[in-house]
């Protein structure tokens, strides 16, 4: 759990206000399922602790003004910033440039994000956004969920840059031999998540020949902000 000293109030409080947009607190509220006198506070900054990541996902599945679930996230103090974990990278400058594919895809995967949560809202079963451990690196977010015999759904971002191609990711053998790495158990449900209708297609025709893992694929379309589908690769089979 985030420190109050990794709680950024007045960032968390500047960027509430923009997610809440035109709104009244008390729209904002009726929207999120978040009590308006609760979400006063955090504009204030009267509240000490940072809100749970369950809070913020319903915070980010409503936001305007393209605030994302990361963005409350690492104000919160639930994810390290950039600068602080990327040591190694090259300079911030080069690093956040447009035209630089690893900020492409950290964009992407902003999307992707806001748009699992909403698809979330309109599911029939009980979720809540799993607490991260240290970077939540990988997968890119965990769920606890009760629905279809599933008590956790990992969801793995695989974004497809307009234009470029990933070699290392269509390579099915990379993929799955990353998951089969993650310790995962009966009730888990893994999803790779995909915006390219090729990568789908590709996934599908490739699923794996030994994986201990509930595996599945989904296609989103981050133009209209939706879920596409979603098809099962293979089922947990004990050795």
């Amino acid at each position: 759990m985030a420190s109050e000293e990794q709680f950024n109030k007045e960032e968390f409080a500047t960027l509430l206000d923009r997610a809440k947009g035109d709104r009244s607190i008390n729209q904002f509220a009726n929207e999120t399922d978040v009590s308006a006198a609760h979400i006063s506070r955090f504009l204030r900054q009267m509240i000490a602790s940072a809100p749970t990541p369950e809070t913020i996902s319903k915070f980010a599945a409503k936001s305007q003004n393209e605030v994302t679930y990361q963005d409350l996230m690492i104000a919160a103090g639930h994810i390290g910033r950039r600068d602080d974990t990327d040591e190694n990278d090259k300079s911030r400058m080069e690093r956040d440039s447009p035209m630089n594919l690893r900020y492409q895809m950290e964009e992407l995967k902003k999307k992707f994000i806001q748009v699992i949560l909403a698809d979330l809202y309109d599911r029939p079963f009980k979720w809540s956004v799993e607490q991260p451990e240290g970077r939540m690196r990988f997968p890119d977010i965990i769920l606890n969920i009760d629905n279809e015999g599933y008590n956790r759904w990992y969801l793995d971002f695989k974004p497809s840059v307009p234009g470029r191609r990933h070699p290392s990711f269509m390579h099915s053998i990379h993929l799955y031999g990353r998951i089969a790495m993650f310790e995962l158990l009966e009730n888990d449900k893994y999803t790779i998540v995909v915006n390219d209708e090729k990568d789908f297609e590709m996934i599908m025709k490739r699923p794996p020949l030994s994986l201990r893992a509930n595996l599945y694929v989904m296609l989103i379309d981050l133009e209209w902000g939706k879920v596409i589908k979603e098809e099962l690769l293979c089922r947990y089979r004990e050795e």
